[in-house]
């Protein structure tokens, strides 16, 4: 019998070479796997939103149904609804930063001669005219050379997000415009008993319903307090600032972001210092501390979760998904919940069948 002779360079040399082909294999296949997720998710984020709306706007094209308009021309007309409010938002914001330009362009002008002018009693000079052209030559340059750098990145990402928003239109309009039938083969697909998977569905489309009820909720307490704030502070386009608050209430994070950053831009453009300053404070407040609160709770109690539960989820499911997992994470533990209920309750039902039946 012979023995392998561990100290042979041969057999060190065999040993490292399959090690080398094990961690090169893993390499790859890792790479692969995140390319291959990298590809699908430009597909599947906007699978996901046309689930959500099918089951949100699913009962209006119903609805439209019973009333004798076909399914088909009922979607048709529930996706114009959704495009006619995203233009009206994007329409208000542009159309109030257009009409207030020259007056926050001043503003801001004015409260940089008043910076300028702090500095300047501190001897700070910055009032040198030919350091202002270098500086402006400079900040032109970079921008220049920036845009070039950026702009093919800029036009990837506009092409995707474009060719997003067509995929997700013809999704959405197909899963209105069949949503029992969808609903149905989902049922029959989900390898347990057929009623069991008909109450996982609706389990499912309940849990989505509910949170984006609580969500609209506490986006219209949220609107009508920093809208009534602006109102009372006499900001123009309190409206405005009202509705663009009520929508962007449906992004997490970025939403508040903008929404806050347009209600403090049109306060700092057209007012003082103090009413920006509390106008700030007002938006700060009521998006990270009553919004979060009210939309807690009523998610909370519409779910049946535990509102620690509910935070974890969001925080948990932002961290993994971004913000489309801040989103649907919480109705996303809700219906692991009713599913592990639902199973254990018929496991329990064919074990009593099973004793009585011996």
């Amino acid at each position: 019998m012979s023995t392998t002779n561990l100290g042979d360079p041969g057999s060190r040399l065999r040993r490292w070479g399959i090690r080398g082909w094990l961690v090169g294999g893993i390499a790859v296949g890792t790479l692969v796997l995140v390319s291959v997720v990298g590809q699908v998710s430009g597909l599947a984020v906007p699978l996901v939103i046309a689930a959500v709306l099918g089951a949100l706007f699913a009962p209006e094209v119903e609805r439209l149904a019973r009333h004798g308009i076909p399914r088909p021309v009922g979607a048709l007309l529930v996706i114009a609804l959704l495009a006619g409010v995203l233009a009206a938002t994007v329409w208000l914001v542009v159309v109030g930063i257009a009409e207030r330009a020259p007056q926050i362009s001043a503003s801001m002008a004015a409260g940089l001669d008043a910076v300028e002018g702090w500095l300047g009693t501190r001897g700070i000079s910055v009032g040198d005219a030919s350091l202002r052209e270098q500086a402006a030559e400079l900040l032109a340059a970079s921008m220049g050379g920036a845009a070039s750098a950026y702009l093919p990145g800029l036009l990837t990402g506009t092409a995707s997000f474009a060719i997003g928003i067509v995929v997700g239109t013809f999704l959405v309009y197909y899963i209105l415009t069949d949503w029992n039938g969808l609903t149905a083969w989902a049922a029959r697909n989900l390898g347990v008993a057929g009623d069991v998977g008909a109450g996982i569905v609706e389990d499912t489309i309940g849990a989505v319903r509910r949170y984006f009820s609580s969500l609209t909720l506490s986006a219209v307490v949220t609107a009508v307090l920093i809208g009534g704030a602006a109102w009372v502070l006499e900001v123009p386009l309190a409206f405005t600032i009202a509705v663009i608050t009520l929508v962007t209430s449906y992004v997490p994070y970025l939403g508040a972001i903008f929404s806050g950053a347009f209600a403090t831009l049109i306060t700092i453009g057209t007012t003082d210092a103090r009413t920006a300053l509390l106008m700030l404070l007002v938006v700060l407040v009521v998006q990270n501390i009553v919004q979060t609160v009210v939309l807690t709770r009523l998610t909370s109690t519409a779910l049946r979760l535990h509102p620690i539960v509910t935070l974890g989820a969001t925080i948990v499911g932002a961290a993994l998904a971004g913000a489309l997992g801040a989103m649907l994470s919480s109705p996303a533990v809700a219906v692991w919940i009713l599913v592990l209920r639902r199973l254990r309750r018929e496991e329990a039902e064919v074990q009593n069948l099973h004793t009585s039946g011996t």
